[in-house]
């Protein structure tokens, strides 16, 4: 069977659309439906439950995309080390991140990475956090960066930056013209936060938890930037990593002020598949991250 028809199976089930896959592809739709069926021919097996409504695959064709794209992976994998066994790198490295990480963390990075090896590519994808861990357990991305990591028997990872948390308030506030703060004033605050489900809210009380402090959680969002902004307009004060709002515009309507004594940090993590063969281009990047 040719690769061709894994790549184009790959993308269908990714895209759950025959006519997306055979735009992805160059083909007609119809292109693609006719080497779905040389595929269950092949493997004399039914792929596509077509008793459903929705695209969704059969426990076979589970099994067939599941390892169709370890192969994909191999090949890919095969021609970047064929193309680096030269004296230049090449190929692609593919990153997922988390949004916060992403945005104002990783681009350093990639700078510096890009100034080093202009011949190697870099695709970053910003996601939530638990579609970056799917993305690199899967293989789709080649590493990824999230905050607070959670541990993953399929997974390694390096911890490589402890951050400061700071406290993030609108320009009227009690707290504005302060330059440090201890966690425990802000004992019955309207505090926004993150989405309860996420790490980062989750660590946040933790961390409120341990000094006996309670506060109010006036309005829960799943990214930094619209917590900023709910502090904007006043709606409560906010506990953000000092990277999100390191660079204010003058006019926004916000200050930073600093915790006293007791400093408070979130970690910043590099995950990769464990036992994945890393192509020397990944190792680079890893090795950077490291420095």
């Amino acid at each position: 069977m040719h690769l061709e028809y894994l790549k184009i199976f790959s993308d269908l089930v990714k895209k759950r659309s025959f006519s997306e896959a055979a735009k992805s592809n160059g083909i007609t739709q119809s292109a693609v439906s006719q080497q779905l069926k040389t595929m269950e021919n092949h493997f004399k097996t039914q792929i596509v439950d077509r008793s459903q409504k929705q695209f969704r695959l059969t426990q076979e064709g589970e099994k067939i995309y599941r390892d169709s794209q370890e192969i994909l992976r191999l090949y890919e994998k095969l021609q970047q080390e064929i193309s680096e066994l030269g004296d230049m790198l090449s190929g692609t490295v593919h990153i997922s991140s988390t949004y916060s990480v992403g945005i104002h963390i990783v681009p350093n990075f990639v700078k510096s990475f890009i100034k080093s090896y202009p011949t190697i590519d870099i695709r970053l994808d910003y996601n939530q956090s638990i579609k970056v861990y799917d993305d690199v357990i899967n293989n789709i991305a080649d590493i990824g960066f999230v905050s607070y990591p959670q541990e993953n028997k399929l997974l390694d990872m390096h911890t490589f930056m402890k951050e400061p948390l700071v406290l993030v308030c609108n320009n009227e506030s009690k707290f504005a013209r302060r330059k440090t703060i201890q966690l425990k004033e802000l004992e019955d605050q309207k505090l926004i936060s993150f989405e309860s489900p996420m790490a980062s809210h989750k660590a946040l009380m933790a961390i409120l938890k341990s000094e006996g402090v309670s506060v109010k959680i006036a309005k829960q969002f799943d990214n930094i930037e619209m917590i900023k902004n709910a502090v904007e307009i006043d709606l409560g004060v906010a506990i953000l990593p000092i990277s999100a709002v390191a660079n204010l515009d003058k006019d926004q309507n916000l200050n930073i002020v600093d915790f006293k004594n007791k400093p408070y940090s979130r970690d910043i993590a590099v995950i990769y598949r464990k036992g994945k063969i890393l192509t020397t281009s990944v190792k680079k990047f890893i090795e950077q991250i490291s420095k």
